[in-house]
Parts: structure tokens; sequence; C-alpha cells
């Protein structure tokens, strides 16, 4: 094969097209009208698990389930096609089963691809779970269509039929194709026409490698949109499902929602193969606070947001980052220019509650959770914490002191004083063991 025969994936970023132009502007961010329409599916229980090197127990996705259903999201993907029918299957199948049973509101969805093993494994999982829906889909990319020897009209056929046959057992179906966004927009039209007249319910797009940046996001949503428009069916839900291995998995959901989708695909964690998938958190902190700022209510239980993903962190092995989106430093400070508006804050708070007026008190504690935060830990079920260190002053010592439930008017300058010697000394962030022993008046051992 001379090079020159090896297809090029169509660049949804950059690459021309008279059917589909390149937007001259963007919007900044979807308006709150789009975010209360979105909903949000959860992918943790299939594709999360395929950038783990175990398969967690029944019982611990059921419990996970049974979170995040609390917290608000009550679709997920629990499953794949597994070939041959082995322990994976029968994985799949309990949890459908213990999922009908326990979580009748949760809708479940598994992935069929175009073949007959495929759909007869989708049948036997419909037969345990009534409300079951399939996710039927096919590559369409370029690249997958020449490593596979398929043509277009090879992978429209096999939608064509796999789709009917699906719709016609009574199992609705999302639409989807894998490589969405490396497929050029007159082959993407010619697919979403056959997957809306084979009776599909959910078209779904999927930036398979993470290869798309925002305005290729917007870009293929809209055109996709438009094209439903076109066909008759303007109100059909598109799905957007992203992969964050460039890091624009958040801007990418942004602009697909701003562009028309109505369902982001997450996972906790942004777990997930290779460099993993759209971060649950991250989606839901900025699509509740455009709710929130509209004067729209949210459309998650965000207090629960930490423990359901701590949940998922334990149950697949996940060890949670120093740094990032609710990672272990998110609501911890040491710096003593952030600890001294915080405590001042504290302080007017102690100053309204004496003078009784609790709702300025509790509006100042909001304040000294956030001045230093976008995000209040109280939001999310989280708590402040505050640390000392060689960077830190007068103030960090209080607020730590106030932190471990101790009145700072018992707190001595001598101790004070003690506790930063003793940072400066080690040249680092002291341990709370070490900060304790400071607080409770145990010495540190000489050269400590």
């Amino acid at each position: 094969m001379d090079v020159t025969d090896i297809p090029v994936n169509f660049n949804w970023n950059r690459d021309p097209s008279p059917i589909s132009p390149l937007p001259e502007r963007l919007p900044g961010e979807p308006l709150p009208a789009q975010v209360a329409d979105a909903q949000i599916l959860s992918e943790c229980l299939r594709d999360g698990l395929q950038g783990i090197t175990g398969y967690p127990s029944v019982d611990e996705m059921v419990q996970y389930l049974h979170l995040l259903k609390d917290f608000g999201v009550t679709c997920a993907t629990v499953g794949i096609y597994p070939g041959e029918q082995g322990t994976l299957s029968a994985t799949m199948k309990q949890l459908l089963a213990r999922m009908r049973d326990e979580l009748p509101t949760v809708v479940p969805s598994v992935l069929s691809m175009c073949t007959e093993d495929s759909l007869r494994w989708t049948i036997e999982c419909r037969e345990i779970h009534p409300a079951l829906q399939s996710v039927v889909f096919m590559g369409s990319a370029p690249s997958r269509r020449l490593v596979q020897g398929w043509d277009l009209e090879f992978i429209r056929n096999r939608l064509d039929t796999f789709i009917r046959k699906t719709v016609e057992l009574g199992i609705p179906v999302i639409a989807g194709t894998e490589h969405t966004t490396q497929t050029s927009p007159e082959d993407l039209r010619a697919i979403t026409r056959t997957q809306v007249e084979a009776g599909a319910s959910v078209v779904a797009l999927a930036d398979t490698i993470g290869t798309i940046r925002p305005v290729g996001a917007y870009r293929i949503v809209r055109f996709v949109r438009d094209e439903l428009e076109a066909l008759g069916v303007p109100g059909m839900r598109m799905d957007w499902h992203g992969h964050r291995d460039t890091g624009n998995a958040l801007g990418n959901a942004m602009m697909a929602v701003a562009a028309g989708a109505n369902r982001i695909h997450v996972v906790s964690r942004g777990v997930g193969e290779r460099s993993g998938n759209a971060a649950l958190e991250e989606v839901v902190l900025n699509f509740a606070a455009i709710e929130r700022e509209a004067g729209l209510p949210v459309s998650w239980d965000m207090p629960r947001l930490l423990e359901l993903i701590s949940c998922y962190q334990s149950m697949v092995g996940v060890a949670t980052a120093e740094h990032g989106v609710l990672a272990k430093r998110y609501s911890h400070t040491s710096s003593g220019i952030h600890t001294d508006a915080m405590l001042k804050a504290h302080a007017l708070a102690e100053t309204a509650r004496r003078e009784k007026d609790f709702a300025r008190e509790a509006r100042l504690l909001e304040m000294a959770r956030t001045v230093y935060s976008a995000v209040d830990p109280a939001s999310v079920g989280g708590a402040m914490s505050v640390g000392v260190s060689p960077w830190s002053g007068q103030s960090s010592v209080k607020l730590a002191y106030l932190h471990s439930g101790r009145d700072v008017e018992d707190l001595s300058a001598q101790t004070v004083r003690e506790v930063l010697d003793r940072a400066h000394r080690l040249g680092r962030e002291l341990t709370s063991d070490e900060l304790e022993e400071c607080f409770t008046g145990a010495r540190a051992p000489q050269g400590a």
C-alpha cells in the first residue's frame, strides 16, 4: 500500500468543510436553560472500569449506584458485550438484576456492537432488566475503517440492521459511533440519517481518543443538531462522550451543551482508559454554579459529592491526587496571607454571633471558607483544613488552633512562636500529629 492510499482523519478543530464551516465565534459557556436541560450519564461502571487493573464486586458497584442515585444521577452505563460468556458477563448480569430489584429509578444501558452475538447478549440483559437501553455503535473514522477493512456503506448497513433489530425488540437505542470526532461532516451526515431512520432514540457523539478541542466540540455538535433538525427530529436527544487526553474534557463538555447536546457522559475522578474520561466532579461543579447563579434549582445534591467520588476511588483503587479539582489539598492552606484573611472573617462572624445576627454570622463563615477558594468545602460535603509551614504566620497557627475545635483566646503567644519555630527548623509543613502535639503542650524532641 502506498502512503498516499492511507486515509486522513477529519480534524473538526481546523479542517474546512463546505457543509460545516468553522465557527467565527464561540459562546463563553452554555446558557443556564441549556445546563438545566442537560443530564449526566455515569460511565463509572463501564468506561471507568476499563482504566483500572481489577473489577469491583457486585456489592461494591451496587453501593456506588445507591450513592449515585442519591446524588441525582439516574442514567448509568453498566456494561459492554464482553465477547465470550465468562465471569465478566455473569458479573454484569448480576449487577443488572440487583439494579432491577434495588434501584428501579436508575436506567441502565449496555454497549452493543453490530454483531449477532452482541445483540443476543443484549437481549439476555434486557430479559433481566426490562428498562435496559442499548448503545448500538460502530467505529466510523477513516483510520478505523482502514484497519478494519470497512467502507462507509458497510458501516451504515450494519448500523441500520442492528439498530432496527434492537428497536423491534422494544429496546431503546442510543446510536453511537466511535471516533466520531475524526469522521468527516459528509460521512457523519450520512451516518446520522441512518441512525435516525433506523429508529434510534438518542444520537451519541464520541471523542474516543480525546483529540477534540472546544472549538471542534462546538462545531461537531452544532452540525449534528442542525442535521437532526433537517431530518425532522429537532428535539432528538444528543449525548456527548469525551476523554481528557489533552486536558480539554471539561471545556468540550461545556461547548457541547452550548451547541445543543443534552447529556454528558462522566466518570468520578475522570478515571478511564489512558488519561481518562470527563470527570463527574468537574462537570457538576461548573454546571451547578451556572444554575445557582441564574437562580435555578441545582440538579444534584452537591453536599454528597465528596462522598460519591471517594466511594468510587475506594472501589477502583485509585489514589486521590494531591492537587486538582477536589483533590487532597483542595480546601487546605498554610499560607500566612491566606489564613490572615480567613481568620479575620472568623472574627467578624464571632462579632455577629455575639450580636445575635445569625444570618450575618453564617454569611461571614461562608466567606471565611471561600475568601481564598472557589469551592466552599461545606457545599460538597467537606471541611476546611489549615496547616503550619515555613510560609505561615501567626494567623495560620491561630486558624489551625480554631479548626481543631479550640478557643483562640486560650492560645498563648509562646505556643504560637514554638509552632512557627518548629516549622522553620523542619523546613516543611507540620504533620497533623506534630501540630496536635504542639497544641496539647507536649515538647518536641531536641532538634526535631
